[in-house]
């Protein structure tokens, strides 16, 4: 249970860090941003500043930039779990992690920032439309869906967002009882594999079908470093590796 407030406490950290930073640097570009959004709306671009940068500061694309970045390993957690591990390898291990984590990362803000910037063209849409409804103006219904646009969607689309790209990570690298149970199971052959190869007078490696990596406890290496969903893939070589542990 400390542990686990330790990891929360450390996510919270990395995500006022992260948000802060990513406000600073989205202050140059708030202006264009939402001259952007303007521009893919047909609006007339105004031409004061102010205007500008007070819409575009608003948006919650630094907020969901910094959720995602905060969601995850750091280095300093990576070297945790390889701490046991040969001296020689810790470096693979790390830089295969990271890079693993950083691709995963990357992946969600290309899906993630453009559908904010869609919303947020969309709420725009919203906001001429009820400017320009006819006599006698638009429904009540009509603007309450703006308000709720405008107010509520806007504060909890970057969260639902986030949660819905990064779910797998949330539990903060703990596999699930049933992914674990799943895990379990295929790597009942890597055992008897590794039993197999002791008694003939020395344990067997295996090659990572996913990063190249040799490991002698080849299902942990890919648990710890590529995630337990990836003992599900439907990969070629995962998939001739589970065979080859089956004829031993």
């Amino acid at each position: 249970m400390k542990s686990r407030s330790k990891e929360y406490g450390l996510f919270l950290g990395k995500f006022l860090l992260f948000a802060t930073l990513l406000y600073l640097l989205w202050i140059p570009v708030a202006s264009v941003y939402f001259s952007a959004v303007l521009k893919m709306t047909g609006s007339p671009t105004p031409a004061a500043p102010d205007y500008l940068f007070s819409q575009g500061i608003r948006s919650c694309i630094p907020v969901f930039a910094a959720l995602v970045l905060a969601t995850g390993e750091v280095k300093g957690e990576v070297k945790g779990e390889v701490k046991g591990e040969v001296k020689g390898e810790v470096k693979g291990e790390v830089k295969c992690k990271l890079k693993s984590e950083l691709k995963r990362k990357a992946k969600t803000l290309l899906v993630g920032v453009p559908v904010l910037f869609l919303f947020r063209v969309i709420l725009q849409l919203s906001y001429v439309s009820l400017q320009n409804a006819p006599p006698p103006g638009p429904s009540e219904f009509y603007q309450i869906f703006v308000i709720f646009l405008s107010g509520t969607c806007r504060v909890a689309l970057p969260v639902l967002l986030w949660f819905s790209l990064s779910y797998r990570q949330l539990l903060f690298g703990r596999p699930r009882a049933g992914a674990a149970r799943a895990g379990a199971v295929r790597e009942g052959a890597v055992r008897e594999g590794a039993a197999g190869a002791g008694a003939e007078g020395g344990k067997k490696t295996y090659v990572c079908p996913f990063c190249g990596a040799e490991k002698v406890g080849i299902f942990d290496h890919i648990r710890s470093v590529h995630g337990e969903e990836a003992l599900k893939s439907k990969d070629e070589k995962l998939q001739e590796l589970l065979q080859d542990y089956r004829k031993r």
